[in-house]
């Protein structure tokens, strides 16, 4: 990297970030979206394409821990556990490396030193980072031509996601890959604040749109939940209300026909018949028979409802409370009772 002369390239879509690179060499920087993602891609070469700088791969998917709860966007996103870069590096030049001619990779070898300066850029941000650094050489053949590489590798972890990135330098034609070269790319990489500020209020405000959103399709929600709530208990109330007048009317109906069984006979036709009362009518006989009562008639004319097991009812006509009694029954059964003779005369029973 002796006598390079840099120069800043602005990201030519966004001017996200801001990158140093050698003055003259061809370059690419730029931001790609991809989904709701914004990834980084910076590409250059030098003017006679013996070496080749590659910084960021926008196919790296973002991942999430499998124990966060996320959903992954397909392309976006993958559910995977956190991996230290010595292990993650090695993979994935496998997996993007593999396949060409000649390819071979070397151990890979932890980066403090990177660490230490990823975790102070995020501390200066007010963001704290779980940070693994690690670099690998690697080779494979070109159209014909050896290629010798060296990448370097990041992992960082914010709690339930985390994010791999990848850096490489290549030597097209043999030779040594420029390690400082890249580390030097790597390290002047500044994130327009001007930008990030816009992006920030973009995202407050549709953090403030979603929210508004909620709270009105909230808002509805409740409204329906208390119209049906409300429908329910109308509907609940104006059946309580029918059952009620129905059952009412069921006791008055019973009520009615029961009064009616508890009228008296109201005589015998003439010639019909013995006996100087009037008798009770079939079912009226059939009620007391089920209710193992008796009707008493007093000696006014009133009919009162018995025990039937008696042969004999004395009744006080003034609180129509009655004494049955067996055979014969004089002034003194009464007083032994502790009743007085004078407020009990005796009924007929009526058949």
């Amino acid at each position: 990297m002796t006598n390079t002369q840099w120069q800043p390239v602005v990201d030519a879509n966004e001017g996200a970030f801001v990158i140093e690179l050698p003055a003259g060499w061809q370059h690419d920087a730029r931001l790609v979206r991809v989904g709701p993602a914004a990834r980084r891609a910076v590409r250059a070469a030098s003017p006679d394409g013996s070496v080749r700088l590659s910084l960021h791969d926008p196919d790296m998917p973002d991942f999430f821990e499998p124990s966060s709860g996320f959903f992954p966007t397909p392309g976006v996103h993958q559910l995977a556990p956190f991996t230290d870069a010595t292990n993650f590096l090695p993979q994935y030049l496998q997996q993007r490396f593999g396949t060409l001619p000649g390819f071979a990779a070397g151990g890979a070898q932890a980066e403090q030193a990177l660490v230490e300066e990823t975790m102070r850029k995020a501390a200066a941000q007010g963001v704290q980072l779980r940070v693994t650094a690690a670099s690998a050489p690697f080779r494979f053949t070109d159209q014909g031509a050896q290629v010798e590489a060296l990448a370097v590798c990041t992992t960082n972890s914010f709690g339930p996601g985390w994010v791999a990135d990848v850096c490489a330098v290549y030597a097209v034609g043999g030779g040594q890959p420029d390690r400082d070269l890249l580390l030097h790319a790597m390290s002047s990489e500044r994130t327009n604040q001007q930008w990030q500020g816009v992006q920030n209020a973009n995202f407050a405000n549709q953090q403030a749109a979603n929210a508004q959103q909620n709270a009105l399709w909230m808002n509805a929600s409740q409204a329906m939940h208390n119209q049906r709530m409300g429908d329910i208990a109308a509907a609940g109330a104006a059946n309580t209300a029918i059952h009620n007048q129905r059952v009412a009317m069921g006791e008055a109906s019973t009520a009615a026909y029961l009064n009616q069984l508890n009228q008296p006979f109201q005589g015998v036709p003439s010639g019909v018949g013995s006996g100087d009362g009037p008798g009770l009518d079939q079912q009226h006989s059939l009620i007391n028979s089920i209710r193992e009562e008796e009707t008493v008639r007093t000696a006014s004319g009133e009919d009162v409802q018995v025990e039937a097991g008696a042969d004999r009812y004395f009744i006080d006509e003034h609180n129509r409370q009655w004494v049955g009694a067996q055979g014969n029954v004089d002034a003194n059964d009464f007083r032994a009772a502790g009743l007085d003779p004078d407020d009990y005369q005796e009924g007929q029973i009526r058949r």
